[in-house]
Formats: C-alpha cells, sequence, structure tokens
C-alpha cells in the first residue's frame, strides 16, 4: 500500500463502526464489514477518495489495515433506522429524486439504497446531477450508472453514460441541469435498470435554487421524493411539488458535516484523476457536431473586419453577424481604448460582442461520439479559427472516435487545475469592464449603454464618426469560424 509510514492495523470488534476519511485505502484482512449497505469480505481493498468519510460497520469481529484518516469508533450502526425504511419502499419505486442542501448525506443515501437494492436482486441506478462533487463521471457532468452488484463507494462504478454541463455551479446552466437529468433517467429507464436514483446539487435556496429544483420535479416526476432537511427550510419546494408525487422527508445525519476545504480538494482530486489519462488530440471542428458556441460559425463580413481594423488598430481574426449579434473575434485582449472604439462599430451591426482567444487557452471541453454520446472531456490548448483546427488534450471515457465536442467554462491550466472560469450569457458593462472581462474569454457590452468615444488620433477619429453609417453586412459572405459564446 502506498504511504507505508501511515499504515495503520485496526482491530473492529463486531457491531461497531469505525469512520474513517480520505484519501486513502483500507483492506479487510479479518472478518465481515459493511459500507453503505454493501457487504465487504476478506481480501477486499478500498479506495477512500478525498474528503469522503466511510463508515465500516463490523458484522463480525475484524481486522483491518488502513492508510486513511481514522476517525470515532460507535456502537452500532451509523445508518439512520429512516434509511433503512427508505431502502425499503424504494424497491417498489421506479423514479426516486433526493433533494437537499449542502452537507446533508444525499450521495450517502442515494449509494446506501441502491446498494439495498442491488442485494434484493433489483438492477438500480444512479443518476449523480451534482455538478460540482461529482461522484459518477467526470466534474462538470451528470453522470450514470447502472448496479450490477453492490458497490461501497463510488469509485468502484463506471459510468455507463454522461451528460457534460461543463461548469462546477449549475448557476447559468439551469437548462442543462434539467435536460441532462432527464435524459439520463430516460436512458436508465430503457436501459431495464430501477429503480433509478437521482443525486442532486446543494443549491435549493433563493428564487433559482426553488427553479431549479422544482423544474426538476416537474420533469423528472418521481414516484418518491425524498426531501433532507435540518429544519424546513426545504418547505418552498415541497409546497410546490406535484400533489401526485410521494413526499419523504429526512434528517441529516450528525456525521454528514464536513469541513469547507474539502470540496475544492475533491473537485482538485476529480481533475488529477482525469490528467493522469489524457492524450494530445487534434479535431477538424468544421466536421464535428459543435455545441455551447453559438457563434461559433460566423458569416465573416470584410468591410466590418476593415472598419474594426481602422477603428481598434488591430485586424480581428474573424468579424461578422451571429442572429442579433454583431461579433469581433481577436487573438489577444485589446486595450481599453481600441475596445471602446471596436465596441461602437459593433453596436451599428447588432448587439456587440468582442471574443478574445487568448483567453480561451485551458477551455474545459466535453468530447461526443459518433452517435452523440458522452466520450470523456478534454482541455483545449489552441483554437484555429480559420482552418477550425482546435488542439488539446482529451481523457477519454468511452469511445474515442469523436463526433462533437461541446464548450465548457471552467479554465484549467495544464496540470486540469482550475485557475478560472467563463460566465455564461452577457456581462453587464460597468467600470470594472476591462479589468472583469479581460479576465474571462469574453467582452460583451450591453446596448443600453453608449460608449463616448475621444478619438486620440485621425485615424480614430474618422473610424469613429463613420461608425453609425457602417451598412449591414452580406448574407453572402463565406463561412469562417468564431469563438465561443452560448
Amino acid at each position: 500500500m502506498p504511504g507505508d509510514s501511515a499504515v495503520e492495523e485496526v482491530e473492529l470488534p463486531g457491531g461497531y463502526t469505525l469512520m474513517v476519511r480520505g484519501p486513502g485505502i483500507v483492506e479487510l484482512l479479518e472478518g465481515e464489514v459493511e459500507v453503505f449497505g454493501a457487504r465487504i469480505s476478506r481480501g477486499r481493498r478500498l479506495q477512500v477518495p478525498e474528503g469522503r468519510v466511510l463508515p465500516l460497520e463490523a458484522i463480525s469481529d475484524s481486522f483491518l489495515r488502513s492508510s486513511a484518516e481514522p476517525g470515532e469508533v460507535v456502537k452500532g450502526s451509523t445508518v439512520p433506522n429512516s434509511w433503512a425504511e427508505l431502502a425499503e419502499e424504494a424497491l417498489e419505486a421506479r423514479k426516486i429524486l433526493v433533494i437537499g442542501a449542502n452537507d446533508t448525506g444525499k450521495s450517502s443515501l442515494v449509494l446506501y439504497a441502491a446498494n439495498r437494492a442491488a442485494r434484493e436482486g433489483r438492477r438500480p441506478a444512479i443518476v449523480d446531477a451534482d455538478v460540482g462533487q461529482s461522484d459518477v463521471g467526470p466534474l462538470g457532468t451528470i453522470g450514470m450508472a447502472i448496479l450490477r452488484e453492490p458497490a461501497p463507494t463510488y469509485s468502484e462504478l463506471e459510468p455507463a453514460d454522461a451528460y457534460f454541463v461543463g461548469d462546477k455551479s449549475p448557476v447559468g446552466h439551469l437548462l442543462p441541469m434539467i435536460v441532462g437529468s432527464r435524459l439520463m433517467v430516460d436512458e436508465a429507464l430503457e436501459a431495464g435498470a430501477a429503480p433509478v436514483l437521482v443525486n442532486t446539487t446543494g443549491l435549493v435556496e433563493g428564487s433559482v435554487g426553488w427553479a431549479l429544483k422544482v423544474h426538476k420535479i416537474e420533469a423528472l416526476r418521481p414516484d418518491l421524493l425524498v426531501l433532507i432537511e435540518r429544519e424546513s427550510e426545504l418547505e418552498h419546494i415541497a409546497r410546490s411539488a406535484p400533489r401526485d408525487v410521494k413526499i419523504v422527508r429526512l434528517r441529516p445525519p450528525a456525521s454528514m458535516r464536513k469541513d469547507r476545504g474539502w470540496r475544492m480538494r475533491y473537485r482538485a482530486a476529480n481533475l488529477s484523476s482525469l490528467a493522469a489519462r489524457r492524450a494530445p488530440i487534434e479535431l477538424d471542428l468544421r466536421s464535428l457536431r459543435v455545441l455551447n458556441a453559438s457563434s461559433l460559425v460566423l458569416e465573416e463580413d470584410a468591410e466590418l473586419a476593415r472598419r474594426l481594423e481602422v477603428a481598434a488598430g488591430v485586424r480581428p481574426v474573424a468579424a461578422g453577424r451571429f442572429g442579433e449579434e454583431a461579433v469581433a473575434v481577436f487573438r489577444d485582449r485589446l486595450e481599453q481604448q481600441s475596445f471602446s472604439y471596436a465596441s461602437a462599430v459593433l453596436r451599428s451591426y447588432g448587439e456587440p460582442r468582442i471574443v478574445t482567444l487568448d483567453r480561451l487557452v485551458g477551455l474545459y471541453m466535453g468530447l461526443l461520439d459518433g452517435r452523440g454520446r458522452f466520450a470523456g472531456v478534454g482541455r483545449m490548448t489552441d483554437l484555429d479559427l480559420r482552418s477550425g483546427a482546435l488542439r488539446g488534450e482529451a481523457a477519454f471515457i468511452g469511445a474515442r472516435d469523436v463526433g462533437g465536442v461541446v464548450f465548457g467554462y471552467l479554465i484549467l491550466d495544464d496540470q486540469w487545475q482550475e485557475i478560472g472560469s467563463i460566465r455564461p450569457g452577457y456581462f453587464r458593462s460597468d467600470r470594472s469592464i476591462s479589468k472583469y472581462v479581460f479576465s474571462t474569454g469574453f467582452q460583451s457590452i450591453p446596448s443600453s449603454r453608449a460608449i463616448s468615444l475621444r478619438p486620440c488620433t485621425p485615424m480614430a477619429a474618422s473610424a469613429a464618426s463613420s461608425s453609425t453609417n457602417v451598412p449591414r453586412p452580406s448574407t453572402s459572405s463565406r463561412v469562417t469560424m468564431a469563438a465561443p459564446t452560448r
């Protein structure tokens, strides 16, 4: 076992439970233990993920070897009676949706109930919609796994499929969160799985939390809606649920509290595991399905590009219109004055949007196979808009025939660790716009705010004065590639 200096041998009497915290490995030398409803026999080794706590309940006198951090030993089981009762009820259900705030034991309850169903000969499935703490599949995905036997930890589950959202938070992605959850549940049911247990994010407060959870209930129509609450913080969700959905309300176990930094460490560990199996990729976007990048393909307008070059002093990589948007793509970020001049030119064409490619290096991506199924994730290192060539790294989960790319929102360094993000939608212009947008990939100027131009050169003055009379771009222009925006 790695880290032998930290390895300890532990004697655990039957009828007692030892709590261990990851990262580490636990090996059962003698006896029999149970973890979240899964029986573990002699010789079995368990990988305890970073930040996770496993309850090792000794069915008989047992001896363990562990490199995980040991916690308290308690008499009896740490599984609440309410969990056991819910697991029995879940055997008669097809779809079960579990909702609760952070650190209420949602993922542990889902795994326990799935294991109990597997022990009864059922074929349960888990849909993990907690994109920020993904247990099934990579970070930022809604993963689905079908259990063929009880699994003491999520690390032993192989995702059957996943839906790429591309961010660690559901905020700004409510529609993909609901669509992805529904698709994964439907796929599990079509594969003959039952019950299907759905884990969710801890976003339950405010109008956004309400909208996400209530509309997810509407979309999934679960047979059982499980609300885990400390007091009555989910009452607003319960009152909005359809009357024909049965609601079960539970209290979280006291042992579910985690330290504040574990989420960040868990995400880092998830990304590190992906980086360990990365491989270089080069894709031709012109031949692929591209999602989350509505202005990636532009009808290029040469006259607009010329006017932008005159106004900003820099020729754009691409320029044109996409719907009501007027888009300009530059290789590097613009100085604030050039940014203001370029935005004024764009505004006469439509809703202005300025994109800088240098800030998209490291963009997190989802990869689809030729049938549109999830194939893995990637990190973009270069995007050539003229040729459509995308270069980067990929960690494949399924097939390696890439048929599509889904642009995400996280920015990763060369070790696949988070260093930033791109927010979906438009940014509002304010005094800090240059500082804010230059830290991301997009520069966007809402049409509701005019920009006062004070040209400092005759060339800039000429461009500014003529910008209000710029003709609309031709619809017969050639197609080129532009940068991603939703």
